[in-house]
């Protein structure tokens, strides 16, 4: 009896031991991967660059070693704010979207992605813009809370797919502008 129960303590030892290794693998395993994603992502990003100012919802000024560059956020727009006379009209939307902007950006530092066309026929440079996390894209915030549609212009498309799935769901949730009516 006794070495019956020795061999079934051995047998639960056992398998704690291998249960603790596999969820020890596995932590690894999960972890190694994170780091290898991140590390895939912050490769494709450059800067940071210091944000000198936000222009409207959709453009900034960004402090380069060339001096100061203008940066339209890819596959998004949002209401305008400071457009000229005759082109498009201002609104108040335009303002809340520029001000919304300003207050994630002014002060911080930015990273940039590029995609396919690096600039646009305003000699403004065309990017993804990531907050200081490096992870958490701005573009795609505009749309999710509602502040900015979606705008694809070829070739710049990479996240169009991604940045449609985000405009539906604030769209049913009328998160921003489309709560408001703004958005139809």
């Amino acid at each position: 009896m006794a070495t019956k129960k020795r061999k079934n303590r051995n047998k639960k030892y056992i398998l704690s031991v291998i249960a603790t290794v596999a969820v020890l693998a596995l932590i690894y395993l999960i972890t190694y991967l994170l780091k290898q994603s991140i590390n895939s992502v912050s490769q494709d990003l450059d800067g940071p660059y210091d944000v000198v100012s936000v222009i409207d919802g959709d453009t900034i000024i960004v402090k380069s070693d060339g001096g100061d560059v203008h940066v339209r956020l890819i596959g998004i727009d949002t209401p305008e704010s400071v457009a000229s006379d005759g082109y498009k009209e201002n609104t108040p939307e335009g303002d809340k979207a520029s001000e919304y902007t300003r207050n994630l950006l002014e002060g911080n530092s930015v990273y940039l992605e590029y995609d396919k066309e690096q600039t646009d026929s305003y000699q403004r440079t065309l990017a993804y813009v990531y907050l200081p996390d490096g992870s958490t894209m701005v573009n795609e915030l505009l749309i999710k809370n509602g502040y900015a549609k979606t705008m694809e212009i070829e070739p710049n498309t990479k996240y169009a797919e991604r940045f449609a799935a985000q405009e539906l769901i604030a769209k049913e949730q009328k998160a921003g502008f489309w709560g408001t009516g703004f958005f139809n």
